[in-house]
């Protein structure tokens, strides 16, 4: 049998080679396929691990476009920093759908972390007023920082407002950020955070609302990230109610995004939602209507998201000549 080899990326040889740039770009252009009905997605498939508090997800895609598969294994526990821990780990297998055959192993916190900013830019791009200056983000995490890193490549920001009930996340983020031109305003409450602001990030684990409809400036777009389970939501339901909502995937928003909670108390229903991002980057749905709406992009994480990086990652490791090879076969 010929032997059969395999590309192994590793986390630290990822961050030297991914771009945050054509990230966007990859992301976009899965969008604009999953709104023309060609790809393939599953919903996510959830493993709850009761007293542990965390889950895993297998999350499997297949983007025709690319010609490849992506399956990525992905857990989520909030309180690993005990252990020294990221609190969201994932291991990413791109595979040849013609044979099935593994073509690369690779570190998938990282690229989660850029698929998920990346996601956050595009959504930005659609939903947000074109002449953003200001960015509010309730929480300073690793998905902060990469939702702002991905944002500022579509906006030029004159001040970033953040907020977080830990002192070590704001003073990491503070120390890693670097966006030109931007004043860096650490706020002492969530409604001085979000006050005044063009966009409003929230990437925490909450489980009660934590932003009210009227800190909201006029227009402003926000992008929930940090619902990602059944009973996490960050947003108080006046803000659902009275915005233009669009989710990535109605089948996990309804789930696990923000949307989960008021939808199960019967506060909002699907006829209150606007559209997928999909449906937005193809063109079938328009983005922004007006000047003064607000707008709330539901972010979940979609496996095509996963293809999209993976795929970039592998060829840009290809191309560079990057990463260790192993026997499979």
């Amino acid at each position: 049998m010929m032997v059969r080899k395999i590309l192994i990326l590793e986390r630290s040889t990822i961050e030297e080679i991914v771009d945050v740039r054509r990230s966007i770009t990859a992301v976009e252009e899965v969008f604009f396929e999953y709104g023309r009905n060609r790809i393939q997605m599953p919903p996510k498939i959830y493993l709850y691990l009761g007293k542990y508090r965390g889950d895993f997800r297998a999350m499997p895609a297949y983007v025709e476009k690319l010609d490849k598969c992506v399956l990525k294994w992905v857990n989520v526990h909030p309180d690993n920093k005990k252990f020294g821990l990221p609190a969201v780990m994932a291991i990413i297998i791109l595979s040849d759908p013609k044979n099935g055959m593994p073509l690369c192993i690779m570190d998938g916190t990282y690229a989660t972390a850029i698929r998920t900013g990346a996601a956050g830019a595009v959504a930005a791009k659609y939903l947000a007023r074109a002449n953003s200056k200001i960015i509010g983000l309730i929480g300073c995490g690793v998905q902060a920082r990469a939702q702002l890193a991905a944002i500022s490549k579509i906006f030029s920001f004159s001040m970033i407002k953040i907020w977080d009930t830990s002192s070590g996340y704001t003073k990491k983020f503070i120390d890693e950020i670097n966006v030109p031109g931007a004043e860096i305003f650490k706020s002492k409450a969530i409604k001085e955070c979000v006050s005044g602001c063009d966009i409003v990030v929230t990437t925490t684990p909450s489980r009660k609302p934590l932003i009210r409809l009227e800190w909201l400036k006029k227009g402003a777009h926000i992008n929930a990230i940090g619902a990602d389970a059944p009973g996490k939501e960050e947003l108080e339901p006046r803000i659902l109610k009275n915005a233009k909502i669009v989710v990535d995937s109605w089948e996990q928003a309804r789930h696990s995004g923000e949307i989960n909670v008021p939808l199960k108390k019967g506060m909002i229903t699907k006829k209150d939602i606007y559209a997928d991002i999909g449906e937005i980057a193809c063109g079938r749905k328009s983005g922004r209507a007006s000047e003064n709406e607000i707008t709330v992009f539901d972010s979940t994480g979609l496996a095509i998201q996963d293809v999209a990086i993976a795929d970039l990652i592998y060829k840009t490791a290809l191309k560079e000549k990057r990463g260790r090879w192993v026997n499979l076969l």
